[in-house]
């Protein structure tokens, strides 16, 4: 009489765990990139929403960006770079926030993460 198997293999269980630990790599790895871009979008948006700031030109609006990295450690990104802000009209700036971050995974493969997004951005008098 045979029996037939009931549940996986080892090797099935083998392959399961291989393709949970890859994918709680990836996710430990892409993590801290996406925690500094939500940062800095919301440096760039907090701008529409805090009447406290008292931004009134260009200048302001970099020192504003630049202090906000600053306080929340975002270092990975070099503002000069990654973020252009123009004046777009009367108390109106045009903030593009445009960059790549590379992560290491494997001995030759790479993580790419391209950013790319337009704000436009109020201050509130």
């Amino acid at each position: 009489m045979r029996h037939s198997q009931k549940g996986m293999s080892f090797f099935g269980w083998l392959a399961i765990i291989t393709l949970i630990v890859f994918g709680l790599v990836i996710v430990m790895k892409l993590a801290p990139i996406y925690m500094d871009h939500f940062s800095l979008r919301k440096i760039v948006t907090s701008v529409n929403e805090d009447p406290t700031l008292n931004i009134n030109s260009l200048r302001d609006m970099n020192r504003h960006i630049e202090r906000g990295m600053q306080i929340n450690s975002i270092r990975d990104i070099n503002a000069s770079e990654a973020i252009e802000v123009t004046a777009s009209g009367t108390d109106t700036y045009t903030v593009v926030i445009k960059y790549e971050v590379r992560s290491p995974l494997l001995n030759t493969v790479d993580l790419l993460v391209h950013f790319d997004e337009t704000h436009i951005v109020r201050p509130i008098k």
